[in-house]
């Protein structure tokens, strides 16, 4: 079976600044993988048999690399990064017919698609419904859970709630809603088997994208204006032993009764 999970480099920090078109600027910034999508490739890597594939697919940069690289550590078999400089500015509709073009061209035989939840940086959650939808095939999202039962795939989602087990048709989308926060740590056997790895390279042209349907170009999305919030806690200190006093303040913090 072959495995394909689409992963993104973002950056690791919340003190990030935009620019004026509202894109992230990520220069001086350290990128990591996004935990996701780590999370998403570690149970790619648990379902993995001896005659099985994973590999590892990114939009971005050439500083992505880095992000594949850790990808191969971890395991995966073989890395994709898509990257061209009208790319650039692309929204989560244009990152997913990005993607679409790359799963059409090169992974139209993978049994699944994989994917994380959403990416620590956009938090849209909005890219595996829309390749699901653009590639017309099944979606499992908040999926918490994916196992081989015989000749199929059972994912169990979970809603809160509510938990479903469901099959799984090959070539399905699966996002995964768990991580780890502690990360992976990769074998000394990965990682000296990633070191003789090559990531391959794909632009705009060899997925047959032309100029205005990617990046800010193909985009939709218009960002009207950004502006940043700041929190502050009022660390006060009240004597409530007093029940009416207790009382009082809690009808004065909720805005009174009606």
């Amino acid at each position: 079976m072959r495995f394909i999970v689409a992963v993104k480099q973002v950056p690791n920090t919340g003190d990030m600044t935009v620019d004026a078109d509202g894109n992230l600027i990520r220069e001086g910034v350290e990128s990591i993988l996004n935990p996701y999508c780590e999370a998403a490739l570690m149970k790619a890597m648990a379902l993995r048999g001896p005659d099985d594939t994973v590999e590892a697919v990114t939009m971005g940069p050439g500083q992505s690399e880095a992000a594949l690289r850790r990808c191969l550590e971890l395991g995966a078999d073989r890395a994709y990064l898509i990257s061209d400089r009208a790319f650039a500015g692309a929204d989560t509709w244009a990152t997913a017919r990005t993607l679409v073009a790359f799963f059409t061209r090169y992974g139209c035989d993978a049994d699944l698609l994989l994917f994380g939840r959403q990416s620590i940086d956009g938090d849209t959650g909005q890219v595996p419904t829309e390749v699901a939808r653009l590639l017309d095939v099944q979606q499992f999202c908040y999926t918490d859970s994916l196992t081989i039962e015989g000749d199929c795939f059972v994912a169990v989602q979970d809603y809160g709630d509510t938990r479903r087990a469901c099959r799984v048709p090959k070539g399905s989308v699966i996002s995964f809603s768990s991580l780890d926060l502690r990360g992976a740590l990769p074998t000394a056997r990965g990682y000296m088997d990633s070191l003789g790895k090559e990531i391959i390279t794909l632009d705009r042209v060899a997925l047959g994208l032309g100029l205005y349907s990617v990046g800010g170009k193909g985009s939709p999305t218009r960002i009207v204006s950004t502006s940043g919030s700041t929190s502050v806690r009022r660390n006060r200190k009240v004597d409530i032993s007093n029940p009416a006093t207790a009382s009082d303040l809690l009808i004065r913090e909720i805005g009174g009764i009606e």
